[in-house]
């Protein structure tokens, strides 16, 4: 299978309003990378000349009548109910009686139902459990993919793929081995198990190639098994790492599509625009250099956390910096007003760092600093210079006068 790589970040389109109803709106640096009950009551005329001690007797008068009324009314109800009892051979303590046994049975059916979910739960948790046993074994076994039984792949697709329901089942149906899994191509992918969507059926492959690598006894060995093993599925994806690049508006599209790590460097530019409604040019690039950061990080997501851990608080690593830790630094450098501007613009560390063309004034562009205020854009400039001076492998020439 020939693989799609993203290559075209770089390329100059127009921004257009998402098919499908989405709208994202275009990013400030896009044009850079494209051609840039209350109701009030009034009283009748002399109402208020009434005396306040006749309105006092005549409200007395209303409750008096109204206490009497409702006594007689349940004087009769209760005459009523005790000659009914009475007649049914009924007594006022057999009524209490009878009161306390449904109070009982009420509480039991509530207790049996709190069992019941209660059991549910604990013969789920004991499935999955099991289904991660087969793959244990399967993989401590050094079993071929070819080889894997039934449940094994229904465990796999369940657990380490993270296919949805629907999907799991009709493998279930159709799908016996391991082998059968492995031959299927495109066309029965879609026919056999029902997939229409094209990157979901990517995702699939995607799998079923790395797992078929991954237990090959001939096949060279991955060293990216947390893709395989499910750490960067597609929850990971649109919940953290869209996020951490700024770009949080596109985490429904993502996660619908099932986009997992493996499937990212694969996703070319008509994926982006129509199934990931990715129109913004800028966003793109974006997503490209977050890629790139992945792929410098062997796709190890404990190294990845760790790092942007490790830069927290320090002028480092810049490489591995969250949108919302470029957020701080534009704060702590005295642009605290404009840092919210960078909130869903797809400004992030691993852009800083690997984009040549992204200097001072892409970024004064994205914190939408106005050109007249020259003096906040020098700021930025020297501190921006020197955070690639400190913290990156790029070098980059100053506009500064010299001293």
């Amino acid at each position: 299978m020939t693989s799609l790589v993203l290559t075209d970040g770089f390329e100059k389109l127009p921004d257009q309003i998402m098919p499908g109803g989405y709208s994202t709106p275009p990013s400030p640096l896009s044009s850079r990378h494209s051609s840039q009950d209350s109701l009030h009551k009034t009283l009748p005329p002399g109402v208020g000349n009434i005396s306040a001690s006749a309105a006092a007797a005549a409200a007395a008068q209303k409750k008096k009548g109204l206490k009497s009324s409702l006594g007689r009314f349940f004087s009769k109800k209760e005459k009523g109910k005790t000659k009914e009892q009475s007649m049914m051979g009924v007594s006022p303590c057999d009524t209490t009686a009878m009161t306390s046994s449904y109070g009982d049975g009420d509480m039991t059916a509530d207790t049996l139902s709190l069992s019941g979910v209660l059991g549910q739960k604990g013969d789920f948790d004991r499935r999955k459990k099991k289904k991660h046993e087969l793959l244990a074994e399967a993989m401590k076994a050094g079993t071929p993919f070819a080889l894997w039984n039934g449940p094994t792949i229904v465990a796999w697709l369940e657990l380490w793929v993270g296919m949805p329901a629907w999907y799991v089942a009709a493998c279930r149906a159709n799908v016996k081995s391991g082998a059968i899994m492995s031959a299927l191509s495109d066309t029965e992918i879609q026919r056999e198990i029902g997939i229409s969507n094209p990157l979901h059926r990517l995702k699939l492959r995607l799998a079923i190639q790395e797992m078929v690598s991954l237990t090959s006894p001939s096949a060279p060995k991955t060293s990216r098994t947390t893709l395989a093993f499910g750490d960067m599925n597609h929850e990971w994806i649109g919940n953290y790492w869209l996020p951490t690049l700024g770009l949080p508006q596109y985490r429904t599209t993502f996660m619908e599509c099932l986009v997992d790590a493996r499937m990212l460097d694969h996703l070319n530019k008509k994926d982006l625009r129509g199934q990931l409604k990715m129109v913004d040019s800028f966003h793109r690039t974006s997503l490209q250099y977050g890629i790139s950061c992945l792929k410098r990080l062997n796709y190890d997501r404990k190294q990845l956390e760790e790092r942007r851990k490790g830069s927290e608080n320090e002028l480092i690593d810049v490489l591995v910096w969250s949108n919302e830790r470029v957020i701080r630094w534009v704060t702590a450098i005295g642009l605290k007003e404009y840092a919210n501007n960078l909130l869903e613009s797809g400004v992030h560390g691993a852009l800083i760092a690997l984009d040549d063309s992204f200097d001072y004034n892409s970024m004064a562009l994205a914190l939408q600093i106005p050109t007249q205020n020259t003096q906040m854009r020098q700021c930025l400039e020297v501190e921006f210079i020197n955070m690639l001076s400190v913290a990156t492998d790029r070098r980059v020439e100053s506009d500064l006068p010299k001293s």
